[in-house]
């Protein structure tokens, strides 16, 4: 059986368990499903768990307590976050009442850790617990940063990293240290993969931020005025030619006014400018930078070299 057939698996039983009536069961399996739909990457936050557990040998019976746990958390952030930001109007949480969807996601977001129960040993389930508290008050910190920056005109490169470090990081930092404590590891390779996780979930966030920026029919980033990194860097590089400034402004203000379309001419226009401005080349040598990072956070590790390998292995897979 394959990983994602293990953790869907694992979701069908913990919900059939969950005594939870049929109805809101099969709405939130709906919900799961669609969240990890074919052709994209199916239940990252599970797989992530199941690739680091096995590195260091961890039972498979508790790293699926914590991937079930892991998706159910980060499906839940993400109905929040789609919520606060109206983005993905396809997925089903957005085709109900808002009110309807925010009560589901709490809904999820407690049965997450109903799932960390099913953790019998008490130090693990203990720690677990911790690690579930603090990925989510990083990360409400994190997005509470990015709601005031889309009141402000431009904010320092320092600041992104920041808040991107809170928001995005916190989790794949959580879901790397969840699985460290469950296979047993020390409090040292407890820290280290942490530090790594939060790495990749800032990797992932630039990423985004980048696609996302070319996908206004879609998505909210230009029209709410957040600050994702090719716009900061932008703001910051351009903040002496009032020319270049003005050029970009007007790129983007389509999307935050009720105005002209934003067609695919004005797309073209606006990919255009940020690749010959350097913001595309930016985002890729900062991947570039914290990548390089997180293979060092390992050549530092004091770990066997065949767990190094299968750890690089996961980086270049996950990056």
């Amino acid at each position: 059986m394959g990983t994602e057939q293990r953790i869907i698996g694992g979701i069908e039983r913990f919900l059939a368990e969950s005594g939870l009536a049929g109805e809101l069961s099969g709405t939130i399996l709906e919900w799961v499903r669609a969240e990890n739909k074919p052709g994209g990457k199916q239940y990252p936050w599970g797989s992530l768990l199941f690739s680091v557990g096995d590195v260091f040998g961890g039972r498979q019976e508790i790293i699926l307590h914590g991937a079930v746990a892991m998706e159910l958390y980060g499906l839940a952030a993400d109905i929040f976050d789609d919520i606060e930001d109206q983005d993905n109007d396809q997925l089903p949480w957005r085709t109900v009442p808002a009110a309807q969807a925010i009560n589901t996601a709490n809904l999820i977001l407690f049965l997450s850790f109903k799932a960390l129960a099913a953790i019998n040993e008490h130090s693990h389930y203990r720690q677990a617990h911790e690690i579930f508290h603090t990925m989510g008050i990083t990360a409400c910190h994190g997005q509470n940063q990015e709601f005031l920056a889309e009141e402000q005109e431009v904010i320092p490169l320092d600041q992104y990293f920041d808040t991107v470090r809170k928001k995005s990081g916190a989790l794949t930092a959580g879901a790397c240290k969840l699985a460290a404590v469950l296979a047993g590891g020390d409090a040292s390779l407890i820290h280290d993969l942490e530090k790594l996780g939060q790495n990749l979930g800032i990797i992932s966030q630039i990423k985004n931020d980048l696609q996302d920026l070319f996908r206004v029919e879609t998505k909210s980033d230009v029209r709410l005025g957040k600050k994702t990194l090719p716009l900061v860097y932008l703001a910051d590089v351009l903040k002496q030619n009032k020319g270049k400034a003005e050029e970009l402004y007007q790129l983007c203000s389509p999307t935050r006014q009720k105005g002209p379309e934003f067609g695919p001419a004005e797309k073209e226009r606006l990919r255009r400018f940020i690749i010959q401005e350097g913001a595309a080349h930016y985002c890729s040598v900062i991947c570039a930078y914290f990548k390089l990072e997180a293979v060092e956070i390992l050549d530092a590790m004091n770990i066997a070299m065949e767990q190094k390998r299968k750890l690089i292995a996961l980086v270049e897979n996950q990056t």
